[in-house]
């Protein structure tokens, strides 16, 4: 009997690997390969032509949902989406996905799901598949579509108020931060590291998609790889050749380098002339 060829495509180690232990169990199931990153993910889609993708929602960059507008039908692998969405966009994925399950899954739920993606490969209803996620995408679209509608206008003049709150995705779990509560932000390779009080938490993006997201508060990038709350700054202090010392509340010393001099006039206002 053939095996299933399945893709596993999650941007978190331990996720990939839960995953693949639980499909090691089946011996239908034919492992193909893991992808930690979507642009990866669609490459390996392409060059392999899995049969099943477990497929995470909500990747840096290119997101599970996106990955598969980039493929044409045809060329959609039957999909169980590996997500944390709410209850709104699940009721989306029971219409139209071959399956789902919300991190974090048992491995009863995770059994299900794979014996449903298994029926449907077995009834070779591929096209049925194909039809299922065009819908899923469109439907998401509209989704996201209404929502934007739904948001207020941005003032004609003036700052853009701060988000109330901003989703980070940490350990997979979805952790809500108040912006001003976040100290300093730190590039570590590909992840990034926000300080909140005494805690640390390791988010996997990118800094210059985070201060995207942190451009309408008081943050301000003093360096290639630290972004500052200015109301978290205790104090500044010159160095050596242009740069300055920038020692925050909570004890933490940074540096503002001299290629970022420029921010130091916005972090010391009227103080700087």
């Amino acid at each position: 009997m053939k095996k299933i060829r399945t893709l596993i495509i999650d941007d978190e180690p331990l996720a990939r690997e839960g995953i693949a232990a639980l499909l090691e169990r089946d011996a239908g199931v034919e492992i193909a390969g893991t992808c930690g990153d979507g642009r990866s993910a669609l490459a390996e889609i392409r060059a392999r032509r899995p049969d099943l993708v477990f497929l995470d929602v909500q990747m840096p960059e290119l997101g599970g949902l996106e990955l598969l507008a980039e493929l044409p039908a045809a060329e959609r692998p039957a999909v169980v989406f590996v997500t944390a969405y709410d209850h709104y966009a699940v009721q989306a994925f029971e219409q139209h996905a071959v399956d789902y399950i919300v991190k974090p899954f048992r491995p009863a739920r995770f059994a299900a799901a794979l014996a449903r993606a298994k029926e449907q490969l077995r009834l070779a209803d591929t096209a049925a598949a194909q039809r299922k996620s065009g819908e899923l995408l469109e439907l998401l679209r509209r989704m996201e579509a209404g929502a934007a509608a739904e948001r207020p206008a941005a003032p004609a003049a003036g700052p853009v108020p701060a988000a109330a709150r901003l989703v980070f995705k940490v350990d997979g779990e979805h952790l809500f931060l108040e912006p001003a509560s976040i100290a300093w932000v730190e590039a570590q390779n590909e992840f990034v590291k926000l300080r909140v009080g005494p805690q640390t938490y390791r988010v996997r993006d990118t800094l210059q998609a985070v201060e995207q997201r942190l451009a309408a508060g008081p943050f301000v990038r003093i360096h290639r790889s630290f972004i500052v709350n200015t109301g978290h700054i205790k104090k500044i202090t010159p160095t050596l050749y242009g740069d300055h010392d920038v020692l925050m509340n909570d004890g933490t010393k940074l540096r503002l380098s001299r290629n970022f001099r420029d921010k130091l006039k916005v972090l010391l206002g009227s103080a700087a002339d």
